[in-house]
């Protein structure tokens, strides 16, 4: 079993709808405000109340900002290294940080622009810097169980922002949620932000309707449009997750026969890309005795359809396979630890029987190898000692 937190986000999502689900759950706000105080941001307030959205009750969280204090437009340099020199606990700088280059990055993309150059209208404004920062802090505060989601509703209409009048989801919203899975109630407005899509995207571990859990605890984070139906809210289910965790996902799989590693390579990168799960290709003999690959792609239904079309127009194959298939899943959870040898990132895995695996991510292992001087073999029992000695300690 391993606790989890699951959001059902049957009526979209926005930071401040998150950050005050995690409030509703258990979440505290003096400890949140002490937490975002050492950003050294001025010009706002938390305000966390008990409200009524369509007879529901949670919490509103919002941000009230001070009209004669005029905050300066920040860029992704510049609001990283507001968060990194906070001084907040490591896996919260990290995840604030992932989530904001996440950001950056799908600006970039919609705008056509070098992430350097992207201008963070509403991101960079103090309200997004302190969802994103908030919800981390309140996240790490509560122990940071795993984070799982339920598929997201958007929307449909239009929305109004300095750039005009645009189609909802917004074109960064979208991007944030390619390869998760989307929903479309019927509601004329904007039901998912960019600061919540880039929260759900990047910290979630997985997005559906078949996780199997025992609720422990429940909270609704409310948004701020009164409407009845759907109520304007997030709901939390803090969680027990049964050991075997599992999903389904398509398989789409194709023979390639006439095709360079170079080729193959480029097409697992960019299936990856459109959102698949996991790819692999095996080196097989086809028929007349020719060398040859199969391409085997794991992804979720929503993504099938566009990894399909993928491989049929840019690889040299006639045709996929594609099927469904259950996979079973070790609940796992990412956490970035200090070593004597810098800050890795590792993956630990429950096993059945309750006990974990630790494995460092290579890249990270491969960064303090090379800054110590030491083998990767060397490196990796260093890391796994030391993360094996401090959780004993803890």
């Amino acid at each position: 079993m391993g606790e989890a937190i699951y959001f059902d986000c049957f009526s979209g999502a926005a930071g401040d709808m998150l950050v005050g689900a995690l409030l509703d759950l258990g979440g505290d706000l003096a400890h949140l405000r002490e937490d975002l105080s050492r950003l050294g941001v001025a010009g706002f307030e938390l305000e966390a109340a008990k409200k009524w959205r369509g007879g529901l009750a949670g919490t509103h969280f919002e941000v009230r900002l001070d009209p004669k204090h005029v905050p300066p437009r920040r860029n992704l340099p510049q609001i990283l290294a507001l968060i990194e020199k906070s001084g907040l606990p490591a896996p919260v700088v990290e995840r604030a940080a992932r989530v904001f280059r996440r950001i950056g990055e799908a600006e970039a993309k919609v705008h056509g622009c070098a992430i350097e150059e992207v201008h963070f209208h509403e991101v960079g404004a103090i309200d997004s810097i302190v969802d994103v920062v908030g919800f981390c802090a309140l996240h790490y505060r509560m122990g940071a169980p795993r984070l799982l989601a339920s598929p997201v509703a958007v929307g449909e209409g239009f929305v109004e922002t300095e750039h005009g009048r645009l189609p909802v989801p917004a074109m960064a919203t979208l991007e944030l949620l390619r390869g998760v899975p989307i929903e479309n109630p019927g509601i004329r407005e904007e039901l998912c932000t960019p600061t919540g899509a880039a929260l759900l995207s990047t910290l979630c571990e997985g997005f559906g309707r078949a996780f199997s859990f025992v609720p422990r605890r429940v909270g609704y984070g409310l948004g701020t449009r009164e409407r009845e139906s759907p109520p304007n809210a997030v709901r939390a289910v803090l969680c027990e997750l049964a050991a075997e965790r599992g999903d389904e996902v398509e398989v789409i799989e194709t023979n390639l026969d006439d095709a360079t590693g170079q080729e193959v390579a480029r097409l697992i990168d960019r299936c990856l890309a459109a959102g698949a799960l996991d790819v692999a290709a095996f080196p097989v003999v086809m028929k007349k005795g020719r060398p040859g690959h199969v391409l085997q792609v794991l992804a979720r239904a929503d993504a099938a359809a566009a990894i399909e079309a993928l491989l049929l127009s840019d690889s040299p194959s006639l045709g996929v396979r594609r099927h469904a298939a259950r996979r079973r899943i070790l609940p796992r959870r990412s956490e970035t630890v200090a070593t004597s040898l810098g800050e890795v990132r590792v993956k630990i895995a429950t096993l059945e029987d309750g006990s974990e695996r630790v494995a460092p991510e290579f890249d990270d292992l491969a960064r303090v190898a090379e800054a110590n001087a030491l083998t990767l073999d060397v490196a990796r029992r260093r890391v796994l000692e030391e993360v094996a000695k401090a959780r004993r300690k803890g």
